[in-house]
């Protein structure tokens, strides 16, 4: 399993595919921050104030890490950014599910107002639920594989097994060094 976690592909798959959703998570949120402020705040874990500071820049911390993972710059940083803002995006949900809050958009994607029920997404997967915490533990297990486990470089020779240790020779009573071999056997009475 490690091996695989190892692999360069995987390492570049998601990196691309983590990247690409928080760029793409940012977007809809830059561009409209007072729906994003009003999401926020609707989570009722800090504030009116705090609130705003966090809709004008979460978005753009999600935008920069997003494309720094896309672009391969800064891999890990930028992974472990992502990686803490899903620790604190899972215990605020947690938090809004243990005080039973309804929270219909969670604002992770888009700041629209929900519109007429529509068979999909189905109703389990909108919101605050298990759903989003799932799916954000999901996104946090693939940063914390790009930030914490080292690609094998293509092309580099696999590591070698490290051999057994060899039992170093012991003197005997005259000066002279026995081998293991002679030991084993002077053991067994040979």
């Amino acid at each position: 399993m490690s091996g695989l976690l190892r692999h360069p592909r995987l390492h570049l798959l998601l990196r691309l595919l983590l990247g690409a959703a928080f760029v793409y998570a940012s977007l809809d949120k830059i561009a409209s921050p007072t729906a994003f402020a009003k999401i926020v705040y609707q989570w009722q874990v800090i504030g009116p104030v705090p609130s705003n500071l966090v809709a004008v820049t979460l978005p753009w911390v999600e935008l920069v890490a997003g494309l720094l993972l896309v672009a391969g710059v800064w891999k890990r940083e930028s992974a472990l950014v992502i990686a803490l803002m899903l620790v604190v995006f899972i215990v605020a949900a947690g938090s809004v599910m243990a005080r039973g809050i309804d929270v219909e958009n969670c604002g992770c994607v888009s700041v629209a107002q929900a519109g007429a029920p529509a068979a999909w997404p189905p109703a389990w997967m909108k919101g605050v639920g298990w759903f989003l915490v799932t799916r954000n533990l999901a996104l946090l297990a693939a940063s914390l594989v790009l930030a914490l486990v080292t690609p094998i470089r293509p092309g580099s020779p696999a590591p070698a097994p490290t051999p057994a240790p060899v039992p170093a020779p012991t003197p005997t009573g005259n000066g002279r060094l026995r081998s293991p071999d002679s030991l084993r056997r002077a053991e067994r009475g040979v």
